[in-house]
């Protein structure tokens, strides 16, 4: 999945995420959404990476990507990732560690994800948000 971002999240003077891309085992091109806000359908126990491509206004240490996901309402993980210390410029291009996707008939839902950008000083600098959907085969 490729969102370009039409409105920068956050200001540019600090952090501006341009895209996010989802890549998934078993298909050779990046997921795409059929319309806005609608969720990604992904296979069951697939793999799956996720790129992102940013810009940094001022230097920044420690910047981490923190993932909250939910189903039906609660939180059921949050993953942490951290992505290093950047200075300013970019295009900047961070490919997240691979994930296995949870299988069987209980893991079947749509979930929403929210992304959050931090620095080591728990400053939020950015947030992106998009929602996928686990499906027994590809559609």
């Amino acid at each position: 999945m490729r969102i370009p971002l039409e409105d920068p999240v956050g200001d540019i003077s600090q952090f501006e995420l341009l895209s996010v891309t989802l890549y998934a085992e078993g298909h050779d091109d990046p997921l795409v959404p059929p319309l806005p806000g609608s969720p990604v359908v992904l296979k069951e126990g697939a793999e799956i990476r996720i790129k992102l491509i940013f810009r940094i206004g001022r230097p920044v240490e420690g910047l981490k990507f923190v993932a909250g996901r939910e189903r039906q309402g609660s939180v059921v993980g949050i993953t942490e990732v951290t992505l290093g210390c950047y200075r300013p410029g970019g295009p900047y291009e961070v490919v997240l560690p691979p994930e296995r996707l949870p299988s069987g008939h209980l893991a079947r839902d749509t979930y929403q994800l929210r992304g959050t950008f931090v620095d080591a000083d728990r400053h939020v600098l950015g947030e992106e948000s998009h929602s996928f959907r686990i499906a027994k085969e590809w559609l």
